[in-house]
């Protein structure tokens, strides 16, 4: 699994960040990161999923 963040769409509201504390930070510029990649657990997964959900804006994708 790989979690994309599109950095033209993010806007830095942080919902993924409240939704994968584990996962996401909010940058310097105010953008959301990616804190990890590569094997997630299935919590991770699930979590990653979920902020996908959760964006406003689109902003995560997930390529599986």
């Amino acid at each position: 699994m790989k979690v994309i963040i599109d950095p033209d769409k993010c806007c830095g509201y942080g919902e993924c960040v409240v939704t994968a504390p584990g996962l996401f930070e909010i940058g310097d510029d105010n953008r959301a990161h990616v804190m990890r990649d590569g094997e997630l657990s299935r919590l991770d997964a699930e979590m990653a999923r979920e902020a996908s959900y959760s964006c406003p804006v689109e902003a995560i994708d997930i390529a599986e």
